[in-house]
């Protein structure tokens, strides 16, 4: 990655600015840490983001000048990402896994559905299968396990983006707090930035390669529009069922 642009060095800076604030904010608002009071959260939050903005331009002065080797700053910046990201998500699989989520108080849970919170059913809902809690925690431990191996760096960002994709629509469309819809945030952009400097890798993997599952010997246009009967044909189906209804 040696002398790519400034752009390139300003959105890694950001994103590893933006994944260790997320990753402050997780530890400080645990509230049990006595030696991090939010005065030194929140100075350190300043400190990371005043880094992510000023730094891009430190480096590439420096590039310039050959005074500094990029190719060793972006693997320390791409290893805090990874770090941070897999830190982070594994703490709340960790957090799944020793009840400290999914859990809603009696005197919550006791109140009829219409009078509670789109945050309180979510977790209620999610609560109620613990079996769904652990494979989601798992999920979110062994990806973020994934992520701190060059080799299998890719597949943990899958894995983790389905997850936190999904998080993340969940937070904005049932109205969880906004710090959970920020730290989804911040850790879905992180993973998508990691996905994006591998996008050479995935698009060779889902667009390039020749799949090896048989299909049938059809001429072309026959073979397109029967693609296109499994949607329209189902669109019928629905709109029959629906057209039913009383």
């Amino acid at each position: 990655m040696a002398g790519t642009s400034f752009l390139q060095k300003f959105a890694t800076c950001l994103v590893a600015a933006l994944v260790v604030v997320a990753l402050l904010l997780v530890l400080g608002n645990s509230g049990s840490l006595a030696w991090f009071p939010p005065v030194v959260v929140f100075s350190l939050v300043g400190a990371a983001l005043l880094a992510g903005l000023v730094f891009p331009m430190v480096w590439q002065g420096l590039e310039r000048r050959q005074r500094i080797n990029s190719e060793r700053v972006y693997g320390w910046l791409f290893g805090i990402i990874r770090y941070c990201l897999a830190f982070n998500i594994a703490s709340f699989g960790w957090k799944k896994l020793f009840g400290l989520q999914f859990v809603v108080p009696t005197e919550v849970a006791a109140q009829p559905m219409n009078q509670q919170s789109g945050e309180w059913l979510t977790w209620y809902y999610f609560g109620y299968s613990a079996a769904f809690g652990l494979i989601i925690a798992g999920l979110q431990i062994v990806g973020a396990g994934l992520l701190l191996f060059r080799r299998t760096l890719l597949l943990g960002v899958f894995v983790l983006l389905a997850v936190m994709g999904n998080l993340v629509l969940i937070n904005v469309f049932y109205h969880l707090n906004a710090g959970a819809l920020v730290q989804s945030m911040v850790l879905t952009l992180g993973l998508a930035f990691l996905l994006w400097t591998e996008r050479v890798r995935v698009v060779a993997l889902l667009l390039q390669a020749q799949s090896t599952v048989p299909t049938p010997t059809l001429e072309g246009s026959t073979r397109q529009l029967l693609r296109l009967s499994a949607l329209g044909l189902s669109l019928l189906f629905v709109w029959y069922l629906a057209s039913q209804l009383p």
